[in-house]
């Protein structure tokens, strides 16, 4: 209360022309909006990622034996861990936006541990087929769903980080990585959904490898994107 009437008090003693010019710069800077919290702006990414899945299976379709993908085991595994990794990703790259982050490394080593699982479920519990076969006679359907995943990746890409945008990273690169493979996984995952093919070989070089082809991008733009509140 006593600055409040120190400022009073000192702007009084100004001349008239500096109490007018002060009275406008208040009135033109209206109080700043506090930035929503980490779970309110999860929940809108989930929000909207619900939103783009449903839309991109409205459009692709699912595949024909989905609900038996879904209840077995090692399909349903996989796509549960592509999710979760996925909402995982997008909540610590939300976090890492927020001035108040510290980085820790159990968020990385958990993460990382799992995708490097993500990665090798295809070796454990699915057909082994040829890679030869998928780089030269599946060129078609591989380049299918390699762009499909962009595509779905793209717009959830954009929705997290205009919200990132808008918050003060400290951290910028980081915040890009993570939200890049939130969006990557949520394509893959998407796109496993629609594709009734459950080999090896497809899928780590047609569902997975662009996330490690393109994460080099939400780095790199992230880290100017999420640090323009420096400048």
């Amino acid at each position: 209360m006593s600055g409040l009437i120190d400022i009073k008090t000192a702007k009084s003693a100004l001349p008239e022309p500096r109490r007018r010019l002060v009275d406008q710069l208040v009135a033109d800077n209206k109080p700043s909006k506090p930035a929503p919290s980490v779970l309110g702006q999860w929940l809108a990414w989930l929000g909207f990622s619900l939103v783009a899945v449903v839309f991109s299976l409205f459009l692709i379709g699912p595949q024909f034996e989905i609900m038996d993908r879904l209840t077995e085991p090692a399909s349903g595994g996989f796509l549960l861990l592509t999710f979760i990794l996925a909402a995982f990703s997008a909540w610590v790259g939300i976090a890492s936006s927020m001035p108040q982050y510290r980085p820790r490394w159990a968020p990385r080593m958990v993460a990382g541990f799992l995708i490097l699982f993500l990665f090798a479920m295809p070796f454990l519990f699915f057909d082994r087929e040829s890679l030869a076969g998928v780089v030269t006679l599946d060129m078609a359907d591989g380049w299918f769903c390699a762009r499909t995943v962009v595509w779905i990746a793209l717009p959830t890409w954009l929705m997290l980080g205009w919200m990132a945008s808008r918050n003060a990273s400290f951290y910028p690169r980081w915040t890009g990585a993570w939200l890049g493979i939130s969006a990557f996984l949520l394509g893959a995952g998407t796109i496993q959904l629609h594709c009734a093919r459950w080999e090896t070989c497809h899928m780590l070089m047609d569902h997975l490898l662009p996330m490690l082809l393109f994460i080099f991008l939400p780095i790199w733009i992230g880290g100017y994107w999420f640090a323009r509140w420096r400048k």
